[in-house]
């Protein structure tokens, strides 16, 4: 243990399979975050009980962790950690310096529901994106603006780092209605592009600055430098030798890139193509705006919901976690998707309690970092963070092509997210039927209603 204050840290929705890979990336920031106390706090006591068993186990042998993991031993935890379990939000909130949220409200069986009635349409249904994002964002809105609440009665000075999707929309949220509380809201998926184009360079991630702009999962990454050096030039030729490789391309991502998982394979590909296209390296998500008829075909012909092959998966991880603590061999964890999740936002935690000053793309209100867009909606862009949270770095003027698509997007999360507020059907209409996604406003009556009935039980404030 060092000198440095050693923090209290509470994960909400901490019996995710997503939280070993936390912790995992916890013990790989060495003695940059003292742990003094991790607490997990979910509401269903199975999960709870199956991953923070693990979890113990993980930090009870951290010493041998930390040291395979990053070549030294890991300072920030220490046989004096605690590691507590709790199914009361508030008892896990009382003395924390960081509440990381990662909740999913109404869990896999409600996002089935949310991927699989617009499909009944026609339309796409994806978990953050369109009609399922619209629906996952009211329910999610009104607990995490509970959630706040709750943290600014029983631990104040706290952060909220917020991951609960959709991301975008609860930032938005809880920057207009509670503003009060210290919150900052991040999502992986930049750093997991900044991780492919740092691959394909052969550079290390901290060596390249990354011109990105955007809203949540609606985001382009438009230059790389390395050294005041803009790369993109050289990165889009070597994109575009790759490319006339056609099929076998897929074959290499795994051996070149270290990713087994097909999901992000396929992925890394689509990312490719778009690139080279539009010599602009989007988002993943915005395969379902630029090929949106063909997503919506390979989703109604595959016949099942990613939600439900993910249970499949959560089922089997469930089952290993059991297994591996059993078995006293927490090294050998599994993970779901790769590192960056855990390192963004764990690195970003440390970044806050140590003043660091660093770079992260992140889920702030614009406050005149983006011209074209509200001074108060929330983008996606870099910003220097330290102790005082999150300050955006100016973007500037944005192509017309992205500033209109955000605009129209901006546009449907504000009305969202007052509908998820207000328990207005009115502005849930309005807002559905402006998206992109959406063909028509009977087809988004029909979404709305579907949903409205489905998900009844978490939307008290619409029952009203």
């Amino acid at each position: 243990m060092t000198d440095k204050q050693a923090y209290n840290i509470t994960v909400l929705g901490g019996g995710s399979a997503y939280t070993p890979g936390l912790v995992a990336g916890l013990l790989r920031l060495g003695d940059k975050l003292p742990l003094a106390r991790l607490t997990l706090v979910d509401i269903d006591e199975h999960k709870l009980e199956v991953v923070g068993s693990l979890v113990r186990h993980m930090i009870e042998t951290s010493g041998a962790a930390g040291a395979s993991a990053s070549g030294s031993s890991a300072g920030s935890v220490t046989a004096r950690t605690q590691v507590t379990l709790t199914t009361d939000r508030l008892e896990g909130f009382r003395g924390a310096d960081f509440v990381l949220s990662q909740i999913r409200v109404g869990g896999l069986k409600h996002r089935a529901l949310d991927e699989r009635i617009p499909n009944k349409y026609g339309v796409l249904g994806q978990e953050t994106t369109g009609p399922g994002g619209f629906a996952m964002a009211l329910r999610s809105i009104p607990v995490m603006l509970d959630v706040a609440r709750d943290l600014q009665r029983v631990a104040p000075e706290a952060w909220l780092v917020n991951y609960t999707n959709p991301t975008g929309l609860v930032a938005d949220a809880l920057h207009r209605y509670e503003s009060g509380c210290k919150v900052i809201s991040i999502c992986d998926m930049p750093m997991a592009v900044q991780f492919l184009v740092s691959k394909l360079l052969g550079m290390p991630m901290n060596a390249l600055a990354v011109d990105y702009v955007g809203l949540n999962h609606l985001g382009w990454t438009r230059h790389i430098y390395h050294h005041g050096v803009d790369l993109m030039d050289q990165l889009h030729g070597m994109v575009v030798q790759l490319m006339q490789l056609g099929p076998a391309i897929k074959g290499m991502i795994p051996k070149e890139l270290g990713i087994g998982d097909e999901k992000e394979i396929e992925e890394i590909m689509v990312i490719l193509q778009m690139f080279h296209r539009l010599k602009v390296i989007p988002s993943p998500y915005l395969q379902y705006y630029y090929y949106k008829d063909e997503t919506v075909k390979k989703q109604l012909e595959a016949g099942k919901t990613r939600a439900e092959v993910v249970m499949e998966i959560e089922k089997d991880l469930l089952g290993f976690y059991s297994e591996i603590t059993r078995d006293k061999k927490p090294e050998l964890w599994k993970k779901r998707g790769g590192d960056w999740h855990a390192d963004m936002m764990m690195g970003l935690v440390a970044a806050i309690a140590n003043d660091t000053h660093e770079t992260y793309i992140v889920n702030v209100p614009n406050r005149g970092a983006v011209d074209g867009i509200k001074y108060d909606k929330v983008v996606e862009v870099p910003a220097v963070v330290g102790r005082d949270g999150a300050r955006p770095l100016v973007v500037g003027r944005v192509e017309s092509d992205m500033l209109g698509l955000m605009q129209v997007v901006a546009a449907y999360e504000e009305l969202t997210v007052e509908a998820a507020v207000e328990g207005s059907r009115e502005k849930a209409l309005r807002a559905l039927s402006i998206h992109p996604l959406v063909p028509s406003l009977d087809v988004a009556e029909r979404i709305l209603n579907d949903y409205l009935d489905a998900h009844r039980e978490y939307l008290p404030a619409f029952s009203r």
